[in-house]
């Protein structure tokens, strides 16, 4: 039994026949979009600043229509920025907030998610390496204090007896806790 021909439209000949090209002459567009962009610019730099210049809400505008595309968020949702020290949902789910200067910052921003400032504070001391905060309910924006608990990712490296025993003191004594020898 014959199959009809399968028939390709114009455009997606065009766009086929245009990415080969692309693929074959790689090197040779590269240099030449990088020679392009040296020799233009202070042009397109120009350009940008005088759109900005004399329309900065079109050009604002732009921009954001621009990223809202790219991210699938409608064109009529509403435009809300963040107050200072509000903070953000980042990827993973939990809640960035900028305290500069705090020792178990994230970055040179100031950025710190919010639950291990909650329990720093609550603790009066920063983290020490090794320990990390938990989410009892599993939600990790939910940063009430009665929410979270400090675990500790340390262990001893080995299985002999005294070393667990020079280890579980050494962890006692970090915490604050007196060791009586009997």
């Amino acid at each position: 039994m014959d199959r009809p021909k399968a028939t390709t439209c114009k455009y997606c000949v065009r766009r086929r026949v245009h990415l080969r090209y692309q693929e074959k002459h790689k090197e040779r567009l590269k240099g030449y979009w990088r020679k392009y962009r040296e020799d233009n610019k202070s042009d397109i730099n120009k350009r940008a600043r005088k759109l900005a210049k004399d329309n900065p809400e079109r050009y604002h505008d732009f921009r954001q229509k621009t990223y809202r595309k790219k991210n699938n968020i409608p064109l009529d949702h509403p435009f809300r920025k963040n107050k200072n020290g509000e903070g953000n949902i980042d990827v993973m789910g939990y809640k960035t907030i900028t305290v500069k200067g705090h020792p178990n910052q994230m970055d040179e921003r100031g950025r710190i998610r919010e639950h291990i400032y909650v329990v720093s504070n609550h603790l009066n001391r920063p983290l020490m390496k090794g320990e990390s905060v938990h989410h009892k309910n599993g939600i990790r924006d939910d940063n009430r204090i009665e929410n979270l608990e400090l675990w500790s990712k340390s262990q001893p490296a080995g299985q002999r007896v005294e070393d667990k025993i020079a280890w579980a003191k050494e962890f006692l004594l970090s915490y604050g806790y007196k060791i009586i020898e009997s």
